[in-house]
């Protein structure tokens, strides 16, 4: 009877509880995208300034936690079931930075995914342990938080058709120039032939269960916690840091300045310390909008904040180092100044 039991528990733990896991997350994600609501309670703060210096940073990081904590187990559990059951032969195929297809192909599967750029960051590193390139990796880091589906119908509803399908276009080409150009520099290299090293270790290790589903359900949990253990120190950082900017740079004094070309390119520079959460970029351009700032201004900044946030570029530099990630940082903010200035001067 103990061994049956035992084996009962082993089970549990191979099989069911990480696809629990996965479809929890995903179940709490479409519920919020089909009701509006979280599926439990959201703490929400008042004015920032209102709180103690050591405050703000317990409460900005506390309610993001309460908003978003179903979008990153979800996230989480997809990058180690990407990373487990992902052929890494396969994802070499299609997602490699040797052919340009795998860039189109990339950014076309990213905006399925409805995640904030934080939460991508464990489906990147699931990519990247199972095989893809650095450079398709990277597009898809950024198209998906960029420009995923939701993103843009809420864009739509709250700003402006015309936005959103300038969102969707400079986005695209954006995503795939960044992770083309990033795939050529010496850390890209460095970092996919580091990852090839562990997967080439990780099929000689798990050569004779290969094909056992559970076995790869139980990696795929270990390749999640992997990556919360790697992500979650340096987001809270990110939060951290994103709460005092939050608390003490006053939207209506920005506002002042963006407009014009010189706003566009200060609208894509601040799109980097102004991290929100998914969709809440959308009501904070709303808001800055009323209060006189130029829609070119507000398309660089749709494009560059979810593509280059503090938050998630200290998770990512927590997987694949500092150097890849400054690399796509600059050419992503130079991407949503260029995005901008086209739309200013077409409209």
């Amino acid at each position: 009877m103990s061994l049956d039991r035992q084996t009962l528990s082993d089970g549990f733990k191979t099989v069911f509880l990480p696809w629990f896991l996965l479809l929890f997350g995903m179940f709490t994600v479409v519920y919020k995208t089909v009701t509006g609501d979280n599926l439990f309670p959201v703490y929400d703060y008042g004015e920032l300034q209102d709180y103690t210096l050591w405050e703000i940073p317990y409460v900005y990081i506390l309610n993001y936690a309460t908003r978003a904590w179903g979008t990153l187990l979800f996230a989480f559990m997809l990058g180690g079931v990407i990373a487990a059951f992902v052929p890494k032969e396969k994802m070499k195929k299609y997602l490699t930075s040797k052919n340009f297809s795998s860039y189109v192909l990339a950014a076309l599967l990213a905006p399925a995914m409805t995640v904030c750029s934080c939460a991508m960051i464990p489906i990147f590193g699931g990519l990247v342990v199972a095989g893809a390139g650095v450079g398709p990796a990277v597009t898809f880091l950024l198209m998906a938080p960029a420009a995923n589906f939701i993103a843009i119908i809420t864009t739509i509803d709250i700003i402006s058709l015309e936005i959103a399908v300038a969102r969707v276009v400079f986005a695209f080409f954006a995503a795939i120039l960044v992770g083309y150009l990033v795939s050529m520099t010496r850390a890209a290299k460095a970092v996919e032939e580091r990852f090839a090293g562990m997967a080439v270790q990780a099929r000689e290790d798990y050569q004779e269960y290969r094909e056992s589903f559970a076995r790869k359900s139980s990696n795929a949990l270990y390749e999640a916690g992997d990556l919360l253990k790697k992500v979650v120190p340096y987001l809270a950082l990110g939060l951290l840091v994103v709460s005092y900017v939050d608390a003490f740079l006053p939207p209506a004094i920005v506002a002042q300045y963006l407009t014009g070309i010189t706003g566009v390119g200060l609208s894509a520079v601040l799109g980097v310390p102004l991290y929100t959460p998914t969709l809440v970029e959308i009501f904070l351009i709303r808001a800055l909008l009323d209060l006189g700032m130029a829609p070119a201004a507000a398309l660089a900044f749709l494009i560059a904040a979810p593509m280059a946030s503090i938050p998630s570029m200290l998770g990512v530099a927590s997987l694949v180092g500092r150097r890849l990630v400054i690399n796509y940082a600059l050419l992503s903010v130079l991407m949503a100044f260029v995005a901008g200035s086209i739309y200013l001067y077409i409209f």
